[in-house]
């Protein structure tokens, strides 16, 4: 992690580094650090479905469901559609039973 922070002081928009250093925080259970650096990467990358997904994720595991939701949507309306892993991620578990994630996968799923 510090390898990275380092990075990151010289190139603050690094975005593989960014991302490497969000699950880094992550693996850590620093997840307030993390989200920094996924809305970072989001700011960086506006049009990067997986950016998004990792935001939502990070919003989730804060119990944050309304952004993890809307940030979710986000992410699959971009393009992310590997629905298997999102079905497991255990990242959604706290957003799982929204009825609001199973209508993201009905409406996205079957296309």
């Amino acid at each position: 992690m510090d390898f990275y922070e380092a990075l990151l002081l010289r190139i603050a928009d690094f975005a593989d580094v960014l991302r490497a250093q969000a699950s880094n925080l992550t693996a850590k259970g620093l997840l307030k650090e993390g989200l920094k650096v996924d809305q970072k990467l989001v700011q960086l990358r506006p049009e990067d479905p997986t950016a998004h997904y990792n935001l939502a994720c990070r919003y989730a595991l804060l119990k944050q469901p309304d952004l993890a939701l809307n940030t979710l949507r986000r992410a699959v309306e971009l393009g992310y559609r590997d629905f298997r892993f999102m079905i497991q991620d255990q990242d959604l578990d706290s957003v799982r039973k929204d009825p609001r994630f199973r209508a993201i996968l009905r409406e996205y799923g079957s296309r």
